[in-house]
């Protein structure tokens, strides 16, 4: 750059992103330490590019945009999203005003890049917190007319009554951790001692409706499994697969345990059709899906590791998947 070194020193440590691009070609001149961070391009890298490099999607309101800048000179903004060297789009807020960095020269563009991502995320985090109130409201309705159930005369309506209570009760806490938040952070696990076998009958009771609808779950209950977990967790790992199975079409779905040195080993397989190539990709990442299953199999994995364990996938195929998961004693 032809500019001073005060100049140069201060554009550099700016802390939001920022870029000098040659106005009339878009080339860019000089990028500063936070633009190649957020870009994922070393600034050597970036002086090599043209800002059509990250908006090749929007191309027409690019270049409007900086003609626009050129010919009034003052600041101008505009809604953009920039496109990393990862390919992910980031929505920014983009400033920018002309200049002649000296007598005589061409005149170049100084680019500011917001990165909005935080405010969206905050304005998500806001919008859940009042559709979680409202949810947190009609499950607290249903928690009460499933305590009138508990003094039924009928042994099965008290049972299912149970069931239903146990089940209120992890959503309306799973709530409550969202309004404190305004996300669902996960707690660390609360361990007790407590067969696989009675987590596996609570599924059966929670998944399968009268008359046998939906898929078969079976149970290997050969060898006692005694775990030494956070209960309500590990049901959640377990119901989020066997849901993901349900929905995917599964009809039979096994579920088997055995110990192995001071770990529990879960073993979870159906029929179902197998998982996308995409959900595969992102089961150990912090990006889910936009389906139930890529959220489902995030939250079971995030609660295994919470035991200091995993989710893994033994198999999968046409001919179905096979989940495999580890829970080490907590005591």
């Amino acid at each position: 750059m032809s500019r001073s070194t005060s100049f140069d020193e201060l554009f550099d440590g700016m802390q939001d992103p920022a870029l000098v691009l040659d106005a009339e070609s878009g080339a860019i001149k000089a990028a500063n330490r936070a633009a190649g961070r957020l870009l994922g391009y070393t600034q050597t890298e970036l002086e090599g590019m043209t800002a059509a490099d990250f908006h090749a999607h929007e191309l027409p309101r690019l270049r409007d945009f900086m003609k626009e800048v050129a010919r009034n000179g003052a600041w101008q903004s505009d809604a953009m999203s920039c496109r990393t060297r990862t390919g992910e789009l980031v929505p920014a807020e983009i400033r920018s005003t002309a200049f002649h960095p000296a007598s005589g020269s061409d005149q170049e563009l100084l680019v500011l890049i917001r990165d909005l991502r935080g405010e969206q995320l905050a304005e998500v985090g806001r919008s859940v917190r009042k559709l979680v109130h409202d949810l947190r409201n009609a499950l607290t309705t249903a928690q009460l007319l499933s305590d009138r159930l508990a003094g039924h005369e009928d042994a099965h309506v008290r049972a299912g009554a149970d069931v239903m209570s146990r089940s209120l009760e992890r959503a309306l806490q799973l709530c409550q951790q969202t309004m404190l938040a305004g996300r669902v952070e996960e707690q660390k696990p609360d361990p007790t001692r407590f067969m696989l076998d009675d987590v596996v009958e609570e599924l059966q009771a929670t998944t399968i409706l009268p008359g046998g609808i939906g898929p078969q779950l079976e149970f290997d209950s050969g060898d006692a499994v005694l775990l030494d977990a956070d209960f309500d967790q590990v049901y959640r790992i377990l119901l989020n697969l066997v849901r993901n199975a349900s929905d995917a079409g599964a009809a039979h779905i096994a579920i088997s345990g055995r110990r192995d040195d001071g770990l529990t080993r879960i073993t979870v397989s159906d029929d179902g059709p197998g998982l996308p190539e995409e959900i595969l990709r992102q089961l150990h990442t912090d990006k889910a899906g936009t389906g139930s299953t890529g959220l489902g199999l995030m939250i079971a994995s995030e609660l295994a590791q919470g035991h200091g364990g995993g989710l893994e996938v033994g198999r999968t195929g046409a001919g179905g998947t096979v989940f495999e998961i580890t829970i080490p004693d907590q005591g």
